[in-house]
């Protein structure tokens, strides 16, 4: 998955379309992310009392969205984006370390570097 946690996007399909907001959980192995923001998705969920919360009742929790329905948002405009992967040959840290290749997300629309 090409999301990751702190990662602004913006909702493509449901009943939030259009919405903006910040990726809280990404759940990998469902497809799915948690996110955080104004008036998004939130479910009524009832707990039964623990210590943590001893007179339990009725909690909002924020809902589960498919990582399909959410694409990225970048840069100062907001502009929906995908994202990609391109390798980035960089120079060691210490003196006289060899050049390190890493890999980095970008942009696919403009073309910035995201991490």
């Amino acid at each position: 998955m090409k999301l990751k946690k702190g990662d602004q996007v913006v909702v493509l399909s449901g009943v939030d379309k259009g919405k903006t907001g910040k990726i809280v959980a990404v759940l990998t192995k469902e497809n799915r992310v948690v996110l955080e923001g104004e008036g998004l998705r939130v479910n009524k969920v009832h707990q039964k009392p623990s210590q943590a919360n001893p007179d339990g009742g009725i909690v909002d929790k924020a809902a589960k969205i498919d990582a399909s329905n959410v694409m990225l948002v970048v840069g100062k405009d907001k502009t929906k984006t995908r994202v990609g992967y391109t390798t980035v040959t960089e120079k060691g840290k210490k003196k006289g370390a060899p050049e390190v290749t890493r890999k980095v997300r970008v942009a696919k629309k403009t073309g910035e570097q995201i991490d």
